[in-house]
């Protein structure tokens, strides 16, 4: 609790002034072609954004839609709604504006920013419940994946890695006991040293696993109203840190 306010200082500092940090840019959709294609949102922090790559072909958004057309062998639309710095609690307050309906699933990528910031445990929990709570509500199975690796931080001295790291593993625990709770399916990653085009590899092919098991069970309903492909403009990736 006391080197909160520090880290959460350091965070903002470095994801507003930091402009050479290289996040994808161009269209934040997907798109393989086939028939009856299958939906797929991402929403999440600076992973799910595709931090360290240049377009999301090579982030986890194009990983996991050639994986899924592999599994399923059909056609893939994956779309991105995330932000560098979203933490649980700004997207649960932007979930409001999103469109969530018509995806046959949804994958929540957050905990980094949350992590290195050291949000507290019991403030974590509440927004993630509410989160879970609000996307179950869409026709649409729900993923959520554990914090991505936070030995990235290579500006970070190794005591501040450990604290991160520490605190990482410390929410893991809350969301696998609110996913158990829910009966949702987290998905862990693997650990990594870096973030580049093979770990989004191994993190799509990873998460297209579960979401082709989870399709081909026939566990989800067809959407119920027309897929809508744009998302209104407070979703769409700016690339800019969301407190």
């Amino acid at each position: 609790m006391v080197l909160g306010p520090l880290f959460w200082a350091w965070f903002k500092a470095e994801t507003q002034d930091r402009r050479d940090w290289l996040y994808p840019t161009g269209p934040s959709e997907i798109t393989i072609a086939g028939t009856d294609p299958a939906h797929i949102l991402i929403i999440g922090d600076g992973p799910a954004a595709g931090f360290g790559v240049r377009t999301h072909q090579l982030g986890v958004a194009g990983h996991l839609a050639r994986h899924l057309f592999e599994f399923l062998e059909r056609g893939v639309v994956v779309t991105v709604a995330a932000q560098p710095g979203a933490s649980a609690r700004s997207t649960l307050k932007r979930i409001g504006d999103m469109d969530v309906d018509g995806y046959d699933s949804i994958v929540l990528m957050l905990a980094t920013t949350d992590a290195s910031c050291l949000t507290a445990r019991r403030s974590w929990r509440r927004n993630m419940v509410c989160l879970v709570r609000a996307l179950e509500s869409a026709d649409a199975s729900l993923f959520v994946t554990s914090a991505a690796s936070l030995h990235l931080a290579k500006r970070l001295s190794p005591l501040a890695r450990v604290v991160t790291g520490g605190h990482a593993r410390t929410l893991n625990v809350e969301t696998s006991r609110i996913c158990a709770q829910s009966n949702t399916t987290m998905i862990p990653l693997d650990t990594v040293s870096s973030l580049t085009s093979r770990t989004y590899a191994k993190w799509g092919r990873r998460i297209g696993t579960h979401v082709a098991d989870s399709l081909n069970k026939g566990t989800v309903q067809p959407p119920s109203k027309p897929h809508r492909s744009e998302l209104p403009r407070s979703v769409q990736l700016t690339g800019q840190a969301a407190a």
